[in-house]
């Protein structure tokens, strides 16, 4: 069975939606700026060049020359190359801030986890190479306060069998009564926004 989390899936793309699109955003602005900026180098070079930002064609009918501006004459390709680097960009924002956005969500439950007491909780990604100093860390943290809790907790019982009316036990009894430290391991997931038990035969692969 798997542990439902409060939280509804908002399309089957965007987990952190706001951080997504402010990356998206950021994505898309630069490719623009780019795209100006090499224009506009164009037009500085053109200009250096010929000392002149005015360019003579040569009407191939009436064989006369017209006068044209250099930014007239460049403004159709540069609105083409913004909308190509404005879907090009997008495109390169939509999978970046899924590949950004999937790795702070799994911390941010994974915390949330321990935070809820389930000090069983394992922090596993898809890109293992990448993330795995990170998730290794994660999970060492994770089983080290659980081991850690589990002797105190074994400390105190055997506090209270030699001591039943210990305060001290008692008052240990309390804070560990919110903490899991047996439970089998679970695993955020972001397929179905559920937290998925894991197998423990999977867990030492």
């Amino acid at each position: 069975m798997s542990q439902q989390i409060n939280r509804k899936p908002i399309g089957n793309f965007f987990i952190k939606k706001s951080l997504q699109l402010r990356l998206i955003l950021k994505i898309v602005l630069a490719s623009l700026v780019s795209t100006i900026l090499s224009s506009g180098t164009l037009i500085l070079v053109y200009y250096l060049k010929y000392k002149t930002v005015i360019v003579y064609q040569l009407d191939k009918i009436s064989q006369e020359l017209s006068r044209e501006h250099i930014v007239y004459l460049i403004l159709p390709t540069l609105l083409i190359s913004s909308i190509v680097s404005i879907l090009v960009s997008v495109g390169v924002g939509l999978y970046a801030s899924r590949k950004y956005a999937v790795p702070v969500y799994k911390l941010e439950q994974w915390a949330s986890l321990l935070r809820m007491g389930k000090m069983s909780a394992l922090l596993r990604f898809r890109e293992k190479e990448e993330m795995a100093e990170l998730s290794n860390a994660c999970n060492q943290l994770s089983s080290e306060m659980r081991e850690r809790f589990v002797k105190i907790r074994t400390q105190s019982e055997l506090l209270k069998q030699s001591s039943p009316s210990s305060p001290i036990a008692e008052e240990i009894e309390k804070v560990l009564s919110g903490l899991e430290l047996e439970t089998v391991p679970i695993e955020v997931s972001t397929t179905f926004y559920s937290v998925n038990p894991v197998n423990p035969a999977e867990q030492k692969k």
